[in-house]
């Protein structure tokens, strides 16, 4: 039941994570190449993708560690999920990827703030949620691939 449900919440919280990546990369993108200001909208856009994408790690990591029935629970375990794509992209694909996307979102949240000129701050912003975004994209079980998932679950 609590599985069902925690699910369900990670896979909608996906949209939200998509929808203000791009949000703040069109921000952040516009910021760069027209020179603009950093401004509070900027700061709260770049803040909302961060704070979307580790409520959706936390989520996810509550699903793999603690109520998954997929989990791998031994090392044995894992070494056989390999050779079986859908086990071994939620078992390691998926899980890795999305660990990195937030660590590189981060790491770009960080350098922006200590960015003294704003074309920096945007360039930084932009350049990391670009590249967290494909990484969150390349993590997606999107229906068409052999392992797929619903766009929406309900």
């Amino acid at each position: 039941m609590i599985y069902s449900f925690v699910l369900v919440v990670h896979s909608w919280l996906r949209w939200a994570v998509l929808l203000l990546g791009l949000l703040s990369l069109v921000r952040s993108v516009q910021g760069w190449t027209q020179r603009k200001p950093w401004t509070p909208a900027d700061r709260k856009a770049s803040a909302a993708f961060v704070g979307a994408l580790d409520a959706q790690l936390l989520l996810g990591l509550l699903l793999y560690v603690v109520l998954s029935p997929l989990r791998p629970t031994s090392l044995a375990a894992l070494k056989a999920a390999m050779p079986v794509a859908a086990l071994r992209f939620f078992a390691v694909e998926h899980v890795f990827l999305m660990i990195v996307a937030v660590a590189v979102a981060h790491v770009a949240s960080a350098r922006a703030k200590r960015a003294e000129d704003p074309t920096v701050r945007h360039r930084r912003i932009a350049l990391g949620v670009l590249f967290s975004l494909l990484l969150v994209l390349a993590a997606i079980p999107w229906p068409f691939l052999p392992y797929g998932r619903p766009l929406f679950r309900f």
